[in-house]
């Protein structure tokens, strides 16, 4: 794989030098003259000499079997075209199936020179070609290098890594298997043979040398272009062979091998000339001659007739039968892309498009139904796997055919877009399991856009929503339902952010200007000293709401949970339910005849509100079995509390509870915050203490940490709602050092709900952003990935904190955020008027 990889490599980043060595080699061979060939007649003698009843090639075996032959390739050929689109779509089509067929042919054709003195005598060359050329393959290989890029020469190694070794395989095989035809004893089978493994080895060397470097030429002539479309880049799964089909691959090569080396080639013995006819001949004699040509016109004829029998029902079923296809040239971005011609009927004004399809009863579909094929702006539509030519441009049928074939295939793979869209509106299709009955994510949320655009009357909008270029299939029932699109958030880096003795680059999603930068300065000036962090995995909680007929039955209930063996019997139910999922603790709250089960419990990398909920299900069947008279109000009493400002999260803790600390030099706090310990200690004292207590807030004593919480939620695919609990945080400097001018400082979280795996985190952004932390997916320690992110937004929490408390301090607050989110001339005249209007608003005294 890495020889493969390397040489790919090679020829993708030396394309000019591969191209002009081998045109040179092509030359070379192409100009090389056979001496002492002898005539044309000689030539034909020595055939004739060698190949004993040249006339051979006239009987009727040797007529079926190259007739088998050619339209065999030809339907091999129709084969390749047909599909060829499921490989790759564009130019990629012409790139790969006319260009490394030519340029093969080329290549056959010259270095045949060398072995045949006349190609004329291997006429069925063209439907050879048809037959031993892999289209496909040049076509994955083209789709490597167009979706290369900057780096097309890796990407054009990596793809020929993949394919080398299985086309070296299928070439070895097809030579083996072709060359068996020496030893047919048909001499014109035997010298199409012969031609067919040239060829064979020829687009091979083509393949591996040639083509690779003309793919990367193509793609740096089109990698400066910045307006063009994208195919999503080749997947290496779809390139790897099937190991089974390669192991019989092998075992055939090998006993084909075997035949080789154990059979004779058919040397011929006689060498005579059969004898000419003489000039004087009876007319019977003549007679059978003239007999004789006419049989052995119908014999070669025949042989043509059902080739171009066959080549017209090709081309008739093609333009015909088989769905239209216009593909047209785009100038601007030089791609290949197909044109969607709808039929649409217009009325006097020519403005409003007028359809009518109805069913079997001669119902009427209305006429805004058919125009959310329009609402999309596709005229020139991007071909995908998701968007075929079938799918855009198939005549619709009525709605009780498309009604039966939904119902009987259950799915709706094989219908149109219109045609679905149809069920749609007609409540036979649900609008949110499009992507179920489809089998497609993407054409899914596609269809449902066109819905909601013609319902809502939203067209504009929807346009301006981005959809493409996503994996769906990650979102479904996981992330998202009703998907008409997505939201691209910018994503910025804050660091080297030093916690533990190692440095990180925090990822921040958001659009408040100034919030990265402002993290950024802080861990710039906690510097190389680093954040010291302590994280306990407090565990994730879920509190049922159950209610008894009586207070005295509740005492009872409470009094049975605290006994240690029945709370055994639970933990054990509990625990049952998860492989990670492990009970910590009952907190029991009674209000009346009503008990709130605050159920806490450790659950590895994930969050775990799915997990504590499924084990405390499970717990409330075990205790319904002991207290039958108990009735389960809600699985979420609020006592828990998710997702909700709580006192309980705060002195209990929920989730992770991470303390972190540092120390910030005098230095430090005047090159880079302009400010002294004593200022900063006192201004936390005065707004993050006193001003949070008068304002009765609930673990808010911060600056702003719910910021820094949200960024790295969004980034890392955390819930954004639990922000709420896990923005609770604690925030305190003192002065310290030996000079008294040093300040320390810790944040405290006691409640911060995070995971890294599950639930967002399994899209592709998320977990890239994860990547780049080093905690993505569990650890090799149960919470450890958990506990590291955990003590990263901490750490982050901090370094915001010391920055924001500085800018306030210095007035520096307002500065910044005007001018990170407005330019200079906003900032000038607003700065002007905002003056203006507080002197006016200002009273006398």
């Amino acid at each position: 794989m890495r020889v493969w990889g390397a040489h790919g490599e090679f020829c993708a980043r030396h394309q000019w030098e591969v191209i002009v060595a081998t045109l040179a080699l092509l030359a070379c061979a192409a100009s090389v003259e056979r001496h002492g060939a002898g005539s044309k007649s000689e030539r034909c003698a020595g055939w004739a000499r060698a190949c004993p009843g040249l006339e051979a090639e006239y009987q009727a075996a040797d007529a079926v079997i190259m007739t088998i032959v050619r339209c065999g390739a030809l339907l091999y050929a129709y084969y390749q075209i047909s599909n060829l689109q499921k490989i790759a779509s564009k130019y990629l089509l012409f790139v790969a199936g006319v260009f490394s067929t030519f340029a093969s042919f080329i290549f056959t054709s010259a270095l045949a020179g060398l072995f045949w003195s006349e190609l004329a005598g291997i006429k069925d060359a063209p439907f050879l070609f048809l037959l031993v050329t892999d289209v496909a393959r040049g076509a994955r290989m083209a789709k490597a290098g167009w979706c290369a890029g900057e780096d097309q020469g890796k990407r054009v190694g990596r793809a020929l890594s993949l394919l080398g070794p299985t086309a070296t395989l299928d070439t070895l095989l097809a030579v083996l298997l072709v060359g068996v035809g020496a030893l047919s004893g048909v001499p014109r089978l035997e010298h199409m043979c012969s031609f067919a493994c040239l060829a064979l080895l020829v687009d091979y060397l083509v393949f591996v040398t040639f083509y690779p470097a003309c793919l990367s030429l193509v793609a740096d002539f089109a990698s400066g272009r910045k307006d063009i479309v994208r195919d999503s880049p080749f997947s290496e799964e779809d390139m790897k062979p099937n190991p089974v089909v390669q192991r019989v691959k092998m075992i055939m090569a090998a006993g084909l091998l075997c035949v080789h080396l154990t059979s004779r080639w058919p040397w011929s013995a006689d060498s005579g000339i059969a004898e000419g006819p003489n000039d004087s001949m009876t007319p019977e004699t003549h007679n059978n001659v003239l007999l004789h040509s006419y049989v052995k016109w119908f014999s070669v004829s025949a042989d043509y007739i059902v080739i171009a029998t066959l080549l017209c029902a090709l081309i008739i079923k093609f333009i015909f039968f088989e769905e239209q296809r216009n593909w047209v040239i785009d100038m601007n971005d030089m791609t290949v892309k197909e044109l969607v011609q709808k039929d649409k009927e217009y009325d006097g004004s020519h403005r409003k498009p007028l359809f009518s399809v109805g069913d079997d009863s001669g119902s009427e579909v209305s006429t805004q139904t058919e125009c959310m094929a329009s609402v999309e702006d596709d005229l020139w539509p991007t071909l995908s796997p998701s968007s075929s030519a079938a799918k855009l441009n198939a005549k619709k049928r009525p709605m009780a055919e498309c009604l039966e074939v939904y119902r009987s295939e259950g799915a709706c793979t094989s219908l149109s877009d219109e045609e679905v869209v149809m069920l749609v509106e007609q409540s036979h299709v649900p609008l949110h399991k499009l992507e179920t009955v489809l089998g497609d994510p993407l054409r899914g949320v596609r269809l449902r856009r066109r819905v909601i655009a013609m319902r809502f009357q939203t067209e504009n909008a929807i346009k301006q929503l981005p959809y493409l270029n996503y994996d769906y299939s990650k979102v479904l029932n996981a992330c998202c339902e009703n998907v008409i699109g997505y939201i691209g958030i910018p994503v910025g880096y804050a660091g080297p952010l030093y916690v533990d003795g190692k440095p990180y680059m925090i990822p921040m999603a958001t659009t408040e200007g100034a919030l990265v930068a402002s993290t950024n300065r802080g861990a710039k000036a906690i510097g190389i000293r680093g954040v010291t962090s302590v994280v306990e995995d407090v565990g994730m909680t879920r509190a049922p709401a159950v209610r008894l007929p009586n207070v005295v039955r509740a005492h009872e209930c409470r009094q049975w949970m605290d006994n240690k063996e029945n709370y055994e019997l639970i933990k054990e139910a509990f625990d049952s339910t998860s492989r990670f999922a492990r009970l910590q603790e009952v907190h029991i709250g009674v209000d009346g005849a009503t008990l709130y089960l605050r159920f806490r419990a450790t659950t590895g990398d994930a969050m775990g509100m799915n997990m504590v909920s499924k084990g405390a299900e499970n717990a409330l069947k075990l205790l319904k079995k002991y207290f039958p008279d108990m009735e389960v109000i809600s699985l979420s009493g609020n006592y828990c509390s998710d997702k909700k400002a709580a006192a309980i999260n705060w002195v209990k803790g929920r989730g992770k509870r991470v303390v972190c600390e540092t120390i910030i030099s005098n230095e430090s706090l005047r090159t880079i915050f302009k400010t002294d310990a004593r200022t900063l200690a006192r201004c936390n004292k005065i707004k993050n203490l006193s001003g949070s207590a008068l304002a009765g807030s609930i673990g808010g004593n911060n600056a702003h940490a719910a910021n820094m919480v949200t960024a790295i939620f969004i980034a890392t695919g955390q819930d954004p709602a639990q922000n709420v609990t896990s923005s609770n945080c604690s925030t305190s400097m003192e002065v310290c050092g030996e000079s008294g001018e040093d300040l320390y400082v810790t944040c405290t979280m006691p409640s911060l709900e995070v995971g890294t795996v599950g639930g967002g985190t399994v899209l592709t952004g998320q977990g890239a952003c994860l990547e780049i932390l080093g905690v993505k997916g569990a650890g090799t320690r149960p919470a450890e990935n958990s506990a590291r992110l955990a003590a990263l937004i901490c750490a982050t929490v901090l370094a915001g904190e010391l920055s924001l408390m500085a800018a306030l301090v210095n007035s520096d607050l307002v500065k910044s955020h005007m001018r990170h989110n407005r330019s200079n001339i906003n900032v000038q005249n607003t700065s002007s008027v905002e003056l203006r209007s507080i002197s006016l608003e200002v009273p006398r005294l």
